[in-house]
Parts: structure tokens; sequence; C-alpha cells
């Protein structure tokens, strides 16, 4: 039976933190969907988590192969319209598939969204927007597609909201492993970039991005390797567009190597990485320099503010 949203989380070695992100979605003012957990092979206590919701869940179990491949688990049982994608250490925030479904109405359908996030220090009291379930007014910007946007964005996945249909089309996600997942919702918006209208949530903060001593991103050098293999898989021809968006995937690409080779390769000690990275990268750095220069001669993208219900 179809819902308007399948709700895909994958879920490996995350007993602490689990539960809050299942029950956020279980206590949604917007009831039309489904969520999908993949219990991707944990060794602690994650299963017997799992397991207590019953019903209220579908949970699928596989030995440890990494979150995307994980992720494509669910997608092949995904009854909803659109797919949400969440990560089992974040939440989100009561109203935010309520959200999403008005901008899917509002815009006809638009193939990709990305959600407001805000980062949520484990420990610390739970940010106001997850105990209220009206968020205010709505407010976004429109791009032409992903590849189009003049801002720059930090699309984890658990911000991204995918039309089912051109995730089939692309094929899912990749057939990545535990070691090489790394940078997994760059790629993924890499192979949606072309698809259009791209509409990005300004307010209200729909997830809350948990900051803990566990973050894959705390791996710098596992990042850095996942920024050389998109650059590799962008010369490959893997990424759509052709040549004629071949500047703006390279200055996505370039924009994001960039920044994680010299606030957190350079600045944390690991300089020799960071040149790697660089030199790698080189063609896309530039693309993106020359793409954020361009930013100043032109009007900034307005947000369009949707009515309230």
């Amino acid at each position: 039976m179809k819902v308007r949203f399948s709700v895909l989380m994958p879920v490996y070695n995350r007993e602490k933190y689990v539960r809050q992100a299942i029950d956020s979605v279980l206590s949604q003012t917007f009831t039309d969907h489904e969520l999908l957990v993949v219990d991707d092979g944990s060794t602690d206590g994650s299963a017997e988590v799992l397991k207590s919701y019953g019903t209220r869940i579908r949970l699928i179990q596989q030995r440890n192969q990494g979150p995307e491949v994980a992720r494509n688990a669910a997608l092949a049982l995904a009854q909803g319209e659109y797919v949400v994608l969440l990560d089992s250490d974040d939440f989100l925030f009561p109203y935010a598939l309520a959200t999403y479904d008005q901008i899917i109405r509002t815009f006809n359908s638009p193939p990709v969204l990305i959600g407001s996030l805000i980062d949520y220090r484990d420990g610390q009291p739970i940010p106001a927007e997850a105990l209220v379930s009206c968020p205010g007014p709505v407010e976004v910007l429109k791009f032409q597609d992903y590849l189009s946007k003049t801002i720059p964005l930090t699309n984890f996945h658990s911000t991204l909201v995918i039309w089912k249909s051109v995730l089939d089309q692309v094929g899912g996600f990749r057939k990545s492993t535990p070691q090489t997942f790394h940078n997994e919702d760059l790629n993924t918006m890499l192979m949606v970039g072309t698809y259009g209208p791209c509409i990005v949530v300004q307010k209200p903060h729909t997830v809350a991005y948990r900051l803990h001593e566990e973050n894959s991103i705390r791996n710098v050098k596992a990042i850095a390797d996942g920024m050389l293999l998109l650059a590799r898989s962008e010369r490959l021809g893997q990424y759509p567009g052709g040549s004629e968006r071949r500047s703006d995937r390279y200055a996505v690409i370039g924009g994001r190597a960039s920044t994680w080779a010299l606030r957190y390769c350079w600045r944390g000690g690991q300089r020799k990485l960071a040149l790697q990275l660089l030199f790698g990268t080189a063609p896309m750095v530039f693309a993106a320099v020359w793409k954020k220069s361009l930013r100043y001669l032109r009007k900034p993208a307005q947000p369009i503010a949707l009515p309230e219900e």
C-alpha cells in the first residue's frame, strides 16, 4: 500500500541513540509514512532495541556491509512516494514530515528536497523545536536543480528527501563497504543533481544532527579518501549531466574538498593529507573558487514564504 514517505534508517552499533531516532519518526504529526530500519550487523544491543518496536517498524537484518548497502536493502522494499533519509544517531523534529508534505504540495512534487538541520551536541538539552508540533512559517529556496545552487549547503543524509522514482532511475545508492562509504551524501546528491527543481528548506529546522565522539566525520583521513574517490568517479563519467554540467559538478566536489583539506586536515595537523587532497582535486577546487566569485555578481536567491496552514 502506497504511503507519502518511506523513512530509511541504517543502524550499526547505535544502541545509545537509535531509540530517539525511531521515536522521532513514530511521533510525527504527519502520519502517512513507513519506517524501514536496517540492522547492519550490529554487535551491541541495537538489535534488541529494534526488535522491541515489533510491527511499528519494518526491520531488515543483514551482515555488516555499510550504510549504503543497508539503504539499498530498505529502498528495495519501500512503498513511499518519497524517500526520507535518517541516520540512526540523528532525529527529526515532530513537524518535519508535515513540512516536507506542505512543500511537495506547494511545488507540485519536486524531485529533491533538502531539509534544514541544527547541530545538537550529545548531552545538551534537547532543542526546543523537538518539543513543539507547530513549526511556524515555512521558508524555502528554489533552484533549477541541486547543481544550480548558489549557496553552500551542508546536505548530510538526514536532510535529504528524494522522489523514490528518481532514486530508482539512478540505481539507488552505491555498493560501497563499511570502509569506503564516506561522503555518501555528496555522492547521492551528484547522482540526482540534474533533477529539478531542488527545494531547500530555510525555516524551520527539520532535523537535529547529533555531534558525538563516534561521528564518521571524525575520521579525517577516511573523509579525505572519500573525496578523492568522488573525484575519480567524476573523471570516469559516472555522474549525470555530461560535459554541459561538468563545471557545476566540479564546483560541488571542489567546494567540499577544499573545505575539508583546509579546515580539518591542515588545521588538524595532517598537512600532507591536506596537500594530497588539494592536488588530487585541483581542477575542481579551481571551479569552486570561480563559481564562488561569481556569486558576488549575481542577485542572491530570494526566500519563498509558504502560506501558513
